[in-house]
């Protein structure tokens, strides 16, 4: 019997080590000079090789294999090169051609194949970054098909937003934007260590951030505050620059398995290392340059390669009185080498940011704001050449950020005579007054330290005519922050009695750290059905996020019916952690006033109050997850290529900030003045004061919604008579969306009952709401090689834009003012003076774009002797201007505006 299995065991063994052969290659730039540490891609299983110091490659492939691989070079055209079957396979010579606008192929729009990730992942390289002139990741991200072009803003916090997106209601667009990863160099971009927040349990979602003030801009005009931290969302994308970045891969349906916390996305970013020349870049519009330089060496033979890029960016508002300013400096380091079978890549990379809005001079209360963000980020990527059947090659990841955020603001006061708290327990106690006639000062102080170590294999084998490739590997995540905190004066307080809530210090040293790890493993299995190909990236992840366990299927499926058609079908779950700042947020203070008296000074008086320190425990709290479901068709011939993706996606248990109710029954005073000692004197009087009322939050996994849609893109090939090719993309979107309590909205002035009892508080059911988009993006690009220059025409067909209010807008329940909650019955719901009490008119519960509208922009691009270019990009072309005002039945009249005036950037290259 044992020799039976024996024999069997090694039959299996057999049948999935099928006979493999070595591919060599060489990859040289036009010269025939070799280039070493090129990027090489078997896009057969995704993986990634370099190529040595004298440019040459080698890896296994299965001897019935067709090979597909694509490389990359800093600089250079990337190339795409299928190999037919050879025995033995012959060793290939790849060249590769300078960048320039003089090749005859240049892709400057974002284009969808099929070298992604994922089926309907969006690549945008070098050419269509440079022809953005983009400042940032943002410009990038708003070339996304779906997204409306608008023009450069770097005063104003900008973070991504994908399918699902949109919604009014801001706490969706939060957790939209926070489940979407940002993955640089293989490694994601954390912003779970963020804490500047004063407390999610004062403020919420949207009340807790410092903001700034309102300032002038010279280009948008007057602008309201705003705040520049996001604790509660995703990456400001602002703090990104482009100028370093190869290729950038943007997934928007169901990412591989390797890929955590992507339950709306995720935006990957690839750096190349290698020899380039000095490549100098200015940008400037309006008050607004970015200027950047970058260069590539090639050290000894043993050391390898170093490239180091700079880039400076700032942004002035108003160069009239240079109130409100933006600046980015950033500093980046790779240094990459290859030691026999092993790579390795190390980078270091510095950013710093400051939104600063100065005082005014023509501003009474000299108010000021300054918020900083400075990182330090360590990464190192190794790639290890095993050779065994299942573990081709191992992947150690680690990489380590430290930062520090500062958020401050202030502003001049004068209210006299003032009642301070400070007691940071609960209790009755005596607080005192002083005279406040001072410059108050708000700052947050943060030290985020994010640290993460991902190990992966891959490996292959063939099962009879079925190929695997599969890969697998585990990951651990580390959140920390160990700032000062919440830092306030109490003898100074800026926010006095705001819904009873007082500022008190709060150390970030007290707050736990996070520990998330997470294992996967995929195989990608490729079938041939006679003429036709079924290729499946089947893929199961399992996430421990916050001590929760989630189980993640993710399949991409893709069946080439024959060289025109191909079927794609996709699904997969992701979930998203947590952040320390919903994890752990800090006390809240409520205090209420008992006895407040004194005789016109700080000698004599008396300030007797009531304390309750509130601790707010979220550590229960839940991931948020995602299902996504994907179809699509492609179609490719000589006159166009079209592909039509449609999905259907399911948010669910998203954070959403609750009100808690608080009621409190407090003893009564009756206060003299003792002649004698000049003190004033208090003794209970044996009545009870009740109040209270929803005053701080709690977090919840109370968001959830449905999006479904669809995006079609249409392109041509450059047409060689008029040198000119065309693209059309559409986007549809909806989106419905709820969360799971009442909401509770303060009346604007008091209601009586018959007993003068009043309605403190009213309760409308949970918050329901949807959103309709579509949107058509027409592009043409004219290239005339044999000069250098292109020039490309973009149309923005804003056809839908519709947002619907779906809940009722009649109350269901009240508080009374001696914190008694009371719910309605339809009868009394319809009975004075509920009935008057809606919360919308029904005109303004939907909001629709009154009629298609369009934005007309343009771009220019001139290369001279392929080292020194010029650009323009001119937005809103032709300065259309819809205008459409409406005047709703609750007499709030609804402007409807929505483009702004022409917008020019130019900038120039030089390499050298």
């Amino acid at each position: 019997m044992k020799k039976k299995l024996t024999v069997f065991a090694l039959c299996g063994m057999g049948l999935m080590a099928e006979a493999q052969e070595r591919f060599y290659g060489l990859v040289k730039d036009e010269h025939g000079l070799p280039l070493p540490f090129a990027s090489v891609t078997l896009l057969n299983n995704n993986t990634s090789y370099m190529s040595d110091r004298s440019g040459n490659f080698d890896f296994d492939v299965q001897a019935r294999d067709s090979i597909r691989i694509k490389v990359v070079y800093l600089g250079k055209q990337s190339a795409t090169l299928n190999f037919p079957r050879e025995q033995p396979p012959a060793r290939k010579t790849i060249v590769l051609r300078d960048l320039s606008l003089k090749l005859e192929e240049v892709n400057i729009l974002p284009d969808v194949n099929d070298k992604g990730r994922s089926n309907s992942s969006i690549q945008i390289d070098r050419q269509a970054i440079d022809q953005l002139q983009a400042f940032s990741l943002v410009d990038v991200m708003n070339a996304l098909p779906g997204k409306k072009t608008v023009p450069l803003d770097l005063n104003s916090l900008s973070t991504l937003t994908l399918r699902g997106g949109g919604l009014s209601g801001s706490a969706f667009d939060l957790n939209n934007s926070q489940g979407i990863a940002i993955i640089i160099d293989d490694m994601r971009l954390s912003n779970d260590a963020n804490l500047q927040t004063r407390g999610l349990s004062r403020g919420g979602l949207n009340g807790s951030t410092i903001t700034s003030y309102a300032y002038r801009d010279s280009y948008f005009g007057n602008k309201g505050v705003q705040s520049y931290d996001t604790p509660f969302q995703g990456i400001d994308l602002r703090d990104i620059p482009v100028n370093n970045i190869e290729k950038i891969e943007v997934i928007q349906g169901i990412a591989p398995a390797r890929y955590g916390e992507v339950t709306n996305g995720a935006v990957i970013v690839d750096r190349q290392a290698g020899k380039s020349p000095y490549v100098a870049s200015f940008n400037i519009n309006g008050g607004s340059t970015s200027s950047s330089i970058s260069k590539g060496f090639l050290l000894s033979p043993k050391w390898g390669a170093l490239n180091f890029s700079t880039n400076w960016t700032y942004s002035n508002a108003d160069p009239k009185d240079k109130v409100k300013s933006f600046h980015r400096y950033s500093q980046s380091m790779l240094w990459t080498n290859v030691f026999g079978k092993v790579k390795n890549t190390l980078s270091f990379d510095y950013t710093g940011r400051n939104d600063s809005r100065r005082q005014d001079p023509d501003d009474n209360s000299l108010r000021s704001s300054k918020f900083t963000n400075n990182t330090f980020s360590f990464n190192n990527r190794m790639g290890i050449q095993i050779g065994q059947t299942w573990m081709k090659n191992l992947k150690v990841n680690s990489s380590i950020s430290l930062g520090k955020q500062e958020s401050y603001a202030s502003y001049a006061i004068n209210r006299g005579l003032t009642p301070i708290a400070s007691l940071d327990t609960t209790g009755i106690y005596e607080g005192k007054y002083v005279v406040l006639s001072t410059m108050t000062e708000e700052l947050i102080i943060g030290k985020p330290v994010t640290a993460a170590i991902n190990l992966s294999a891959n490996g292959e084998a063939q099962s009879g005519e079925v190929q695997h490739n599969f890969n697998y590997g585990i990951s651990f995540n580390y959140s920390n922050n160990g700032g000062q905190g919440v830092v306030s004066d109490p003898e100074r307080p800026r926010l006095i009695g705001s819904n009873q809530q007082n500022l008190r210090p709060y150390s970030f040293e007290y707050i736990p750290s996070s520990k998330n790890w997470s294992a996967y493993i995929e195989d990608q299995v490729n079938i041939t059905l006679g003429k036709r190909t079924l290729s499946n990236q089947i893929g199961l992840r399992y996430d421990v996020q916050n001590g929760y366990g989630t189980l993640q299927p993710r399949i991409n499926s893709r069946l080439q019916w024959n060289k025109h058609w191909t079927f794609t079908g996709a699904l997969g779950i992701a979930s998203k952690a947590p952040s320390l700042a919903q994890l752990y947020p800090g006390p809240t203070y409520i205090d209420y006033d008992l006895i407040t008296a004194s005789t016109g000074g700080v000698d004599p008086s008396l300030y007797l109050l009531y304390t309750d320190k509130i601790q707010i425990d979220n550590s229960k709290l839940k991931p948020s997850k995602s299902l996504q479901i994907e179809f699509g068709v492609v179609h490719n011939n000589r006159w166009f290529n079209s592909s039509l993706y449609a999905y259907y996606k399911k948010n669910s248990a998203g954070f959403y900030a609750t009100t808690n109710l608080r009621r409190y029954e407090l003893p009564q005073y009756t206060v003299w003045l003792n002649e004698t000692t000049n003190k004033f004197e208090y003794a209970p009087t044996g009545a009870t004061l009740v109040t209270g009322g929803f005053i701080d939050h709690q977090l919840t996994n109370g968001l959830s919604s449905e999006s479904y849609g669809f995006e079609w893109y249409l392109s041509t090939p450059k047409i060689p008579a008029i040198a000119t090719s065309f693209s059309l993309n559409t986007s549809y979107s909806y989106t419905k969306a709820t969360n799971a309590v009442n909401e509770a909205v303060t009346p604007a002035n008091r209601i009586y009952f018959d007993d003068n009892r009043y309605i403190k508080t009213l309760y409308y059911e949970p918050s329901r709401e949807s959103a309709k988009s579509l949107l058509s993006k027409f592009n043409t690009v004219t290239h005339f090689s044999r000069i250098g220059f292109i020039i490309n025409f973009s149309l923005d067909i804003n056809i839908l834009n519709q947002s619907n209010t779906l809940s009722s807008s009649d109350p269901v329940a009240y508080l009374t003012d001696d914190i008694r909650y009371h719910k309605l019955t339809a009868d009394e719901a319809n009975t004075a003076p509920f009935n008057t009490l809606i919360r919308q008119t029904k005109d303004s519960k939907k909001v629709n774009t009154p009629f298609v509208y369009t934005t007309m922009n343009m771009g220019f691009e001139k290369e001279i002797r392929k080292n020194f270019r010029v650009n323009m990009r001119v937005y809103n072309l032709l300065d259309l201007r819809p205008y459409k005002l409406t005047t709703l039945d609750n007499g709030i009249d609804n402007i409807f505006n929505p483009n702004t005036k022409p917008s020019l950037t130019i900038g120039t290259t030089l390499k050298f």
